[in-house]
């Protein structure tokens, strides 16, 4: 069938204001993020998903094009006669009825073939993929754990008024989740609902939970009352009426069908006729099309301000609780930091494998014990075990680098379980802690960077201490201890700056030694510089290190979304709309 377009009224969008208070509002709604495990958060999830579907199925559509189609949809409970009317007002099967339950599971959208350019594109329902199929879905199993519907059929049919599209939509008491949540999306998306029940089933909970919902928003809504015995015609139709009433709905259109034996799938046109005429009428009055897409819009747009502020308020909740968190990660880096730095500086590496190592360099350990017997048998005996040998060196130097490791890896290892242990004590940073099983460990790598940097801190002691551009004086005197030799001493001097703090005598003694010999060849002020250049570029690495495992829960926390000021973004965006308006 060829596709023909309707002539449009016009293209242009009224109140452009709204129309971009609102696209911003969407944004805004989109954005936030509810990631953390708070009171209520489960909610307000949903919540911020079903506005984010409004918005884009029917809002901002319909603030584009307040002349496209009128959108009715047909929905109601399970085995209430949804698809059958959809049929008999179309006067062919177009939608799969049944007495399998649930039946209806791709929604399908009649249209008037002029009407087909205001469907085949993503303008309305932009999540569900179009497709074209004049034959009813086949039947299938029901299958409770079914994945959520991504289609929606059109049918366009001669027999539709032009200007007005009806969508058979599945049960909202299905069995099945996906229908449930399709169901509620489609109602969404409607200038109109046709809501459909039974004489059986009309005063059950959960139409009225839907119907109660409609009136809050505004929207506009007729009621089919099927499948009522012709002998309780008035008395049910008098109770269904009080309850509208009751509920803010005395306005809402009501049509009753009675309750017949349907032969060939179709009620009798006669039962339909009074539904069909009335929607025929809506789409070619003007006026009274109008007043059914203000007053639904209207309604919606007017429910905008307490269902965001709703979602602000679970907003607020994720940004202080985020807060909370982000501050227990800070307080806990920030004093790691600087215990790293004290440790570092006070001689805690002095001690285990590093004096031991020194102790047999040295030769004994009363040379250790006696530092100010030095002289000249001192840095002899100390200068020839460093330049004859080497091994003794080697193992001092492997056990400052890995002395200086140790620390920084403990150090920054009790600073991540400082902080899940704080997490842990709040619910939202225990869920937020189940995502990673090793979390409470340093990352692989924090371990290479490590090694790394050890070797590099290393490395550049040793370029602090060799000759060239120094004065030639210093670079003999140097030789008598040898580059490395003279780095093993600065190690230990740039480890042990903060004085009276080594915490053990045969440390400090080892400094004060390796202070002696370093002054004899470089003189005091340039030990002590070159002590503190040392020291820094450790602490510098240090702190970086540590700024990995930072940046890591930091990264974690971060991947909930949560972002501070969300609430009092959505609010303001409303208070854009409540002006547009």
């Amino acid at each position: 069938m060829p596709v023909l377009l309707r002539p449009e009224v016009g293209d242009a969008v009224p109140k452009p204001d709204l129309l971009a208070a609102t696209s911003r509002l969407r944004a805004a709604v989109a954005a936030l993020g509810l990631g953390l495990k708070t009171p209520g958060v489960t909610a307000a999830r949903r919540a911020r998903q079903e506005l984010l579907r409004q918005l884009d199925d029917y809002v901002l559509p319909r603030l584009q094009r307040m002349d496209a189609p009128l959108l009715a949809v047909i929905g109601g409970s399970t085995g209430a006669g949804k698809s059958t009317l959809t049929n008999s007002l179309i006067g062919r099967e177009v939608s799969r009825s049944g007495v399998l339950r649930p039946t209806t599971r791709a929604p399908v959208l009649v249209h008037h073939p002029f009407d087909s350019g205001a469907f085949l594109t993503n303008r309305v329902l932009p999540g569900l993929a179009r497709i074209s199929s004049e034959a009813p879905e086949p039947a299938r199993p029901v299958d409770v754990d079914a994945p959520p519907v991504t289609t929606l059929r059109l049918v366009p049919d001669d027999r539709m008024a032009p200007g007005l599209a009806i969508i058979d939509a599945p049960d909202i008491d299905s069995v099945v989740a996906a229908n449930r949540d399709l169901a509620v999306q489609l109602f969404g998306a409607a200038d109109l609902w046709i809501f459909v029940t039974t004489a059986a089933r009309y005063a059950d909970a959960m139409p009225w939970a839907m119907l109660q919902q409609a009136e809050e928003r505004g929207t506009a809504v007729a009621v089919v009352l099927d499948r009522v015995p012709p002998e309780a015609m008035n008395e049910v139709r008098v109770h269904l009426a009080t309850l509208l009433r009751e509920r803010g709905l005395a306005s809402s259109p009501m049509f009753t069908i009675p309750e017949i034996e349907v032969a060939d799938g179709l009620l009798p046109e006669g039962l339909v006729t009074p539904l069909y005429t009335w929607l025929t009428r809506l789409a070619r009055d003007q006026r009274a099309r109008d007043m059914i897409v203000r007053r639904t819009l209207g309604g919606v747009v007017a429910s905008l301000a307490s269902r965001t502020e709703a979602l602000a308020a679970a907003a607020d909740v994720q940004d202080v609780t985020e807060s909370s968190l982000s501050s227990d990660l800070g307080q806990v880096f920030d004093l790691a930091g600087a215990d790293l730095e004290r440790r570092l500086a006070d001689g805690t590496v002095l001690r285990g494998d590093v004096l031991a190592r020194w102790q047999e360099l040295a030769g004994t350990g009363d040379l250790v014990r006696n530092p100010d017997s030095v002289a000249a048998r001192l840095r002899e005996r100390l200068a020839a075990a460093l330049v004859d040998h080497p091994a003794p060196l080697t193992e001092l130097t492997e056990a400052l680098g890995a002395g200086v490791a140790a620390l920084i890896e403990a150090e920054t290892q009790a600073a991540v379980e400082r902080v899940t242990a704080r997490w842990r004590a709040q619910p939202a940073g225990a869920a937020l802690l189940q995502r990673r099983a090793d979390v409470d460990a340093v990352s692989r790598e924090f371990r290479v960077r490590l090694a790394t940097d050890a070797g590099q801190w290393q490395a550049g002691v040793l370029e602090l201490v060799r000759p060239g551009g120094r004065d030639q004086g210093a670079g003999s005197r140097a030789a008598t201890l040898g580059a490395e030799g003279a780095a093993a001493l600065l190690s230990l001097v740039s480890l042990s700056q903060t004085a009276g703090t080594a915490g053990q005598k045969a440390g400090a003694a080892a400094v004060a030694v390796a202070k002696t010999l370093l002054g004899a060849v470089f003189g005091d002020e340039a030990v002590r510089s070159m002590a503190a250049s040392a020291g820094g570029d450790l602490t510098r690495r240090g702190q970086l290190l540590l700024e990995i495992e930072r940046a890591r829960l930091a990264a974690l926390l971060a991947g909930t979304g949560v972002r501070a000021g969300s609430g009092q973004a959505l609010r303001s965006c409303v208070l854009a709309m409540e002006e547009a308006r």
